[in-house]
């Protein structure tokens, strides 16, 4: 644990003292909310605060102050410094010659303790929490207990709230002076936290030059209080000086997100300046120019001041988050629903106007307004949320076309031969395309010789004879015909494949999108159907090779085996990234230009092409992700330990047990074949205990010594009868394992039985003599 110097003790203990008496103060002195006015040497009340205590009991206006406490009203401090009572313990009224006693007040309405006790209370806690893992896991610099610093200042301002309003003197000096010092605070942490970074965009003067500003201000302010003589005229310099400083504050962060938006800190720089936006906007634009501009504030001050939580979650999330979500992707989303429920909310807003009861002022309107708009914004991200996660599920995705392409790649994986292959996709192709019948054949392209997998009516092979003659095809051609259509999936020079179908259930044509599905299909089938094709000619050549006394192949043989399968995975990977991929953000980017466009069309049409737009941008989310299963991303400049650390990461988001993983002792520098090798083996074990272990705990353990590597694995799972050697081309699982270790010239070790867990332990050396280069 880091040591806390006295200094920090002493700043720690200013701010949660003030805050258990600002806290002290709001329990024992209710809000009462009472504006008065100076009338014929008397004070008679003019107006109530609506969370006030005098809302609450129906304090009547234009009614003459007796006495505060049972003594003149001019002796009261809030009577004649802010003509405002407050701290009474009670007081006397005259309305209309009639005498009202309001004695012991002390009871506090439910908004009172929400507004001003416990959600200020509960932020102060929380900075206080924020603050802590700040200092425990920040490296120790200057910036750091800067922002420690203004967390603090910021939430001791919000708690100040309580006691300023009931006109208490240092909690309306510590609210003027935390609120006022909190921007510059935040402007000097980032002059201090971009300079250790390196970065520069402003001078440091500027800061001085606001703190000296501050200075002369709390000055004032402190003299006028404290000396009970507070001039009407310095009411408003406060809030004025501090809109000055948010200015500045947000024109510090925007000018360097401008400048350095395209470099590594860019996204560090939208981080920050959305945080600061959420923080400020609300109070900036809905509280303070309002008052200032209005004389009457859209939100109450204490709303406004709890999105001031936005900024140390912001700043806690940077520094304890080693990758950051994709803002820009956030922020554009945030973006077209702010835009897309505008109308809505001004219709809806309009309308409740027109049906209340009782007229309303602009001020109203808006707050209406602006509590619709927050509303469907927050409806409409929490539905794209919730299609993500159960579109899968939902009976109206099963025609979803790139519901669809996910549910053929995903079921490509299960596939070991093309008969199956095309099974699976006729399958789909009839459910989504709603077909009324569907064969699959094949054609030699020099006899006049058929192989279908079903029996196919005589008039469509004639049919078909008579379009096939014509011209020569390419993958992903389309035929159609007055008898239905086709799309090619395979084409050589011996045969042609194709998928046909008798025609739709509804009497339609083949529309666009139908046509890009089927073309995208087909070429993903034709990449699997010719990999299959080699893999299968491959292993017959390499099953004479074996060994039959160990089953196994030669070390040799198995590396060149497991190399050339890494190989037709990556390039399968290419393959994808190159055509289909590429092709899905082409259709992306000319949607998005579609949308652009055409502005002024109907919200309808505008919604359903968005719908589109979101359907591909998912399809190419899908699309990278297989990619990267054929391919770990970055496995060469990650290296091994940190890649098994990703690997382990994805693992236990989609499984029930917990991974222990240790490489302690693991410094071999290691080629990439058997880095590779060993991220496969850690794959395979993972599989097998997501599939067949039930185990809750899994470890992982990585070392070295200096000739040889050692991998253990153990679970504590249901084990298996390891009695009996599984072929490795009968069942691609433990045998894969052992004739990977094999190609390692490494040995394996399994302890497992029914019920008692599994143990695998690998080791092997370093160096092999001969490299294997395919």
């Amino acid at each position: 644990m880091k040591s806390i110097k006295w200094q920090q003790v002493a700043v720690l203990l200013f701010f949660i003292l003030s805050s258990g008496y600002l806290i002290m103060i709001a329990v024992t002195h209710p809000f009462l909310g009472i504006n008065l006015e100076e009338r014929n040497g008397g004070w008679s009340i003019v107006s109530i605060d609506r969370e006030g205590w005098a809302a609450q009991h129906n304090l009547p206006l234009d009614a003459s102050l007796i006495s505060v406490n049972g003594k003149d009203p001019n002796d009261h401090l809030t009577v004649n410094m802010f003509n405002e009572l407050e701290m009474a313990k009670s007081f006397t009224l005259e309305k209309d010659g009639q005498i009202l006693s309001f004695p012991n007040i002390e009871e506090a309405s439910p908004v009172h303790w929400a507004l001003y006790i416990i959600l200020p209370g509960l932020f102060f806690l929380a900075v206080l929490a924020i603050s802590y893992l700040v200092h425990q896991r920040v490296p120790r610099r200057f910036s750091a207990h800067q922002l420690t610093l203004f967390f603090l200042a910021i939430a001791t301002g919000y708690l100040s709230n309580s006691g300023a309003v009931r006109d208490d003197l240092y909690s309306t000096f510590l609210n003027t002076g935390l609120f006022l010092i909190s921007p510059v605070i935040l402007i000097h942490f980032l002059y201090n936290y971009f300079n250790e970074l390196g970065v520069s965009w402003f001078s440091k003067k500027l800061v001085y030059f606001l703190y000296a500003v501050i200075l002369i201000v709390s000055g004032f302010e402190s003299f006028f209080l404290f000396s009970h003589d507070y001039p009407d005229s310095f009411n408003p310099v406060p809030a004025y000086i501090l809109s000055v400083l948010y200015l500045s504050l947000f024109f510090v962060i925007y000018r360097g997100l401008y400048l350095h938006r395209a470099t590594e800190y860019g996204t560090i720089f939208k981080y920050m300046s959305v945080g600061m936006t959420i923080a400020f906007f609300p109070y900036i634009w809905l509280y303070l120019l309002p008052t200032l501009v209005f004389k009457e504030a859209i939100i109450p001050l204490e709303i406004a001041a709890i999105f001031l939580i936005a900024l140390p979650v912001t700043f806690m999330y940077l520094i304890t988050r080693e990758r950051l979500i994709d803002i820009s992707f956030v922020m554009s989303r945030f973006r077209y629903y702010f835009l897309l429920s505008i109308i809505p909310s001004i219709i809806i807003a309009l309308f409740c106007g027109f049906i209340a009861r009782i007229p309303l002022n602009m001020i109203t309107y808006f707050q209406i307004y602006l509590v619709i708009h927050l509303l469907l914004i927050s409806f409409l991200s929490l539905k794209e949320v919730l299609d993500f996660k159960l579109q899968r599920f939902l009976f109206a995705a099963r025609y979803s076309y790139h519901e669809s392409m996910h549910r053929i790649s995903r079921d490509m994986k299960n596939q070991s031969n093309a008969v199956d292959l095309m099974k699976v996709l006729s399958d789909e192709i009839r459910n989504v395309l709603h077909v009324k019948e569907i064969y699959i054949y094949s054609k030699h392209n020099n006899k006049n010789v058929y192989c279908v997998y079903e029996q196919m009516p005589a008039d469509i092979l004639q049919d078909l004879d008579g379009q096939l003659d014509k011209q020569t095809y390419d993958i992903g051609t389309i035929i159609e015909t007055n008898r239905g259509f086709g799309v090619i999936v395979g084409y050589s020079l011996e045969k042609l494949t194709m998928l046909w179908c008798r025609g739709k259930k509804d009497f339609t044509t083949l529309n666009r999108d139908e046509k890009t599905y089927l073309q995208t299909i087909s070429h993903n089938a034709n990449i699997a159907i010719e990999n299959m094709s080699l893999i299968e000619d491959l292993v017959k050549e390499l099953r004479r090779l074996r060994n039959d006394q160990t089953q196994q192949y030669p070390a040799w043989l198995s590396r060149l085996l497991f190399t050339i399968a890494e190989n037709q995975r990556k390039q399968l990977s290419v393959d994808l990234h190159d055509t289909v991929l590429q092709e899905q953000l082409y259709l992306y980017r000319k949607m998005d230009d579609l949308i652009s466009s055409h502005r002024s069309a109907s919200a309808t049409l505008q919604a359903e092409l968005t719908m589109y737009k979101e359907s591909l941008l998912d399809s190419i989310h899908l699309i990278r992700e297989t990619c990267n299963e054929l391919r770990p991303a970055f496995i060469e400049e990650l290296g091994l330990v940190q890649s098994l650390k990703n690997l382990i990461n994805q693992y236990q988001l989609r499984s029930n047990f917990t991974v222990y993983f240790t490489n302690i002792g693991f410094d071999a520098e290691l080629d990439q074949e058997r880095i590779l090798a060993v991220y496969r083996i850690v794959q395979e074990l993972l599989t097998n205990a997501v599939k067949h272990s039930d185990a809750k705990i899994v470890k992982l353990s990585l070392s070295n010594d200096q000739e040889q590597v050692k991998l253990l694995y153990s679970d504590n799972g249901k084990g298996m009868d390891f009695s009996f050697r599984r072929d490795l081309f009968s069942h691609i699982g433990l045998s894969g394992i052992e004739q990977r270790v094999n190609g390692l010239n490494g040995q394996l070790t399994v302890n497992t039985a029914l019920g008692d867990g599994f143990k695998m332990t690998i080791t092997f050396p370093f160096t092999v003599n001969k490299e294997v280069q395919v």
